[in-house]
């Protein structure tokens, strides 16, 4: 069991810290306006070139597998395996990360007359959105089955609250922005902050 928790130590702060740094360092050299562009951008060839399409493809999927890994060693350390939603959203997540990372963003107009550049365009938007929403959901269904464990409730009513407050966060900024950078990283840092809370509280119960 040691092992699992340090398993758990090393890759959630690994998870939490790869994205959130990663686009730091990006978007110290690139004008990126995140009021009016996404994070998406950045896999933009066109825009800035094959270094940052690389750069951002293997940084989703580092991220996909950090993800993956993460969850699939709290599943073992509290013994969820046989919860079947649960194992089908770490799925979905991890598939949703992975297969974006490797569908760049392109800016060309829906066109029947540019088939390819249309449906990569769609295809990047479609598993955007199921990112979106599978993240926040394979939280909130792991959280749900803490909380009703009687022993574990402290960690599943407190990693609730982490995230269900940055999903409301995240819906009052679409409101107001739209989907754009800014609530991206809003995004990122809450489920960040999230992963950090989960990793420290499981390594030291």
């Amino acid at each position: 069991m040691i092992f699992t928790k340090l398993g758990i130590l090393l890759i959630g702060f690994a998870q939490a810290s790869l994205l959130p740094y990663a686009i730091k360092k990006a978007l110290q050299h690139v004008k990126l306006d995140l009021k009016n562009e996404t994070l998406s951008f950045l896999s933009n060839k066109s825009l800035y070139g094959n270094t940052f399409v690389k750069g951002y493809k293997w940084m989703l999927f580092g991220t996909a597998i950090f993800t993956y890994v993460f969850f699939w060693l709290l599943t073992q350390y509290y013994d969820l395996g046989q919860h079947t939603k649960l194992m089908q959203y770490i799925d979905l997540g991890f598939a949703s990360l992975a297969l974006l990372a490797f569908v760049p963003h392109n800016l060309k107009p829906y066109s029947f007359k540019s088939l390819g550049p249309t449906l990569q365009r769609l295809l990047h938007n479609v598993l955007a959105v199921v990112v979106f929403l599978s993240l926040p959901a394979l939280i909130i269904t792991f959280q749900a089955i803490l909380i009703a464990i009687p022993e574990m409730q402290f960690l599943g009513l407190s990693g609730m609250a982490i995230i269900v407050l940055t999903v409301i966060a995240v819906g009052l900024s679409i409101l107001k922005n739209g989907v754009n950078g800014a609530t991206e990283l809003l995004f990122i840092n809450g489920v960040g902050l999230w992963t950090l809370f989960v990793t420290a509280v499981t390594f030291v119960s």
